[in-house]
Order: C-alpha cells, then sequence, then structure tokens
C-alpha cells in the first residue's frame, strides 16, 4: 500500500477520535447539551435546577435561604457579627450576600489575581467543593458569593490569607456555628 493512504487514514482515524472524544465530553450525564440556555452554565447540565438536584440531592432555587444552599442565616442562629460592615464596604447580611453575587459576575481578574485565590477553601456542608477554581466552579447560591469575594478582594489587592479570613467569616455568615458534614443543603 501506499504510505500517504495509511497515513492519511490514519488522521482521518485520529481526527474522529478527537471530534467524538469533544462531542461525548460536552454531554451532561443526562445526554443533555453541556450548553445551557440562559446567562452562565450549569456545571453540564440544563438548569439551575438540574445541576442543584445532582450536586445536592435537591432543587433549589438561586438564593434561596430556606433550603441551605444560598442565601444568609438570620434571627437567633445567626453569627455574631451578622449585619456589620466588612472592611470592604459590605455587610455581613443578605443584602452583602447579594452584592457578592453580583461581584461574581461583574469581576474580571488578571492572570496573577487569578493565581492568588485558586485554591482558596471554600468547603461549605452544602456540597463537596472543596476549593476553589479559576472557573467551573460549584453554581450553588454561596459558592458564587464565595467566588464573587474572591475575585472582589483580589481585585482591590488583599493577600491570599486576607481573602481566606473573609471567605472564612462568610462561611459563619451561611452556617453559624458550623455544620458537619456535606452533600445535601
Amino acid at each position: 500500500m501506499n504510505k500517504n493512504f495509511i497515513g492519511g487514514a490514519i488522521v482521518i482515524a485520529l481526527l474522529a477520535l478527537l471530534v467524538g472524544t469533544v462531542v461525548f465530553a460536552g454531554r451532561s450525564p443526562t445526554g443533555a447539551s453541556a450548553a445551557s440556555s440562559g446567562s452562565g452554565s450549569y456545571d453540564g447540565y440544563d438548569s439551575y435546577e438540574a445541576m442543584m438536584q445532582a450536586h445536592h440531592g435537591g432543587s433549589a432555587s438561586a438564593g434561596a435561604s430556606e433550603d441551605g444552599c444560598g442565601g444568609v442565616s438570620t434571627g437567633t442562629g445567626a453569627a455574631s457579627f451578622a449585619g456589620e460592615m466588612a472592611p470592604y464596604g459590605l455587610t455581613y447580611d443578605d443584602a452583602g450576600y447579594q452584592e457578592l453575587l453580583k461581584a461574581e459576575k461583574s469581576i474580571t481578574l488578571t492572570a496573577a489575581q487569578t493565581s492568588t485565590i485558586v485554591g482558596l477553601d471554600i468547603l461549605l456542608p452544602c456540597c463537596g467543593v472543596q476549593s476553589l477554581q479559576a472557573k467551573d466552579n460549584c453554581q450553588c447560591g454561596h459558592h458564587v458569593a464565595m467566588f464573587g469575594l474572591a475575585k472582589m478582594l483580589a481585585k482591590e489587592g488583599y493577600s491570599r490569607d486576607q481573602i481566606q479570613d473573609e471567605l472564612n467569616k462568610w462561611k459563619e455568615v451561611f452556617y453559624p456555628g458550623g455544620a458537619t458534614g456535606t452533600g445535601g443543603c
């Protein structure tokens, strides 16, 4: 056989394998396309609700505080500093939480700022997501807010340790007194 024919056949087979891999990788576990309708992706799921079902075992609406997947604990169980003003101008309450959600969408970081926040501890009892990533973080309300906080503080020049300290404060705002275990809202 002609060497050019064999080489061409190998190239075509490799391209077919690559295309098949890309198409398969872009599918969610349910077989739906990873591209979501509306704003943003949901970890490869078609909707926020489908992502919440897969990650947390239940459906939840974005920012809903009653299910533990978003919002801020209030009342007698609130963090001791709830409602106080943080050094960066947000209050430790639902108004501050809403601003952090907006910050996640509106702030773009440089490569250096991104490297400051990647790997920070964002583990919350609602799911097993341990570390902040440059993208593709858990999309539950608390994790979106934590990403917004980290982006905001990195943009303002806070150190990695200072950002982690603030993430830990917001963990207490979200789950006063701490919580054990993960995997369910």
